[in-house]
């Protein structure tokens, strides 16, 4: 089977006082996590993940760097399906942060400080790449 192509964001904004802050989701059932989704076909990473962050979270959102990649394998009905997701540091551009619903599910979204960030994310994957984002936060 050919690996699933995800992409996924660490959104950040800087607040006046300098104070960074995260952007995270949580879905129904699931911890908090950062946003992200699945390529359609023939779109460009880019593309992709401005589109995903806005319909996770209402926030539009403007690429500023790559962060890096994820690779794992998770279960499908067939049996296991190894995921490769690539991830980019987003600055906040506009946009009210709230929950999407609908197919994705998401019950929650909500800016957080970067410390509290780290302790809220629970899959250490995710810790190291929002890690890896802090060098570039401008």
């Amino acid at each position: 089977m050919r690996p699933i192509r995800g992409v996924g964001a660490v959104v950040y904004r800087i607040k006046p006082d300098g104070t960074i802050e995260i952007l995270l989701i949580r879905k129904r059932k699931g911890w908090w996590s950062l946003p992200k989704g699945k390529l359609k076909s023939n779109e460009p990473p880019l593309t992709a993940i401005v589109r995903e962050v806005w319909e996770e979270t209402h926030v539009s959102a403007e690429v500023i760097d790559v962060i890096g990649s994820v690779d794992y394998v998770i279960s499908v009905p067939k049996g296991e399906q190894r995921k490769i997701v690539d991830y980019y540091l987003l600055r906040a551009c506009k946009g009210r942060a709230r929950p999407c619903g609908g197919d994705e599910q998401i019950v929650d979204v909500e800016w957080v400080p970067l410390a509290k960030a780290l302790e809220r994310l629970h899959r250490p994957r995710l810790k190291a790449i929002v890690r890896a984002a802090q060098s570039l936060f401008s």
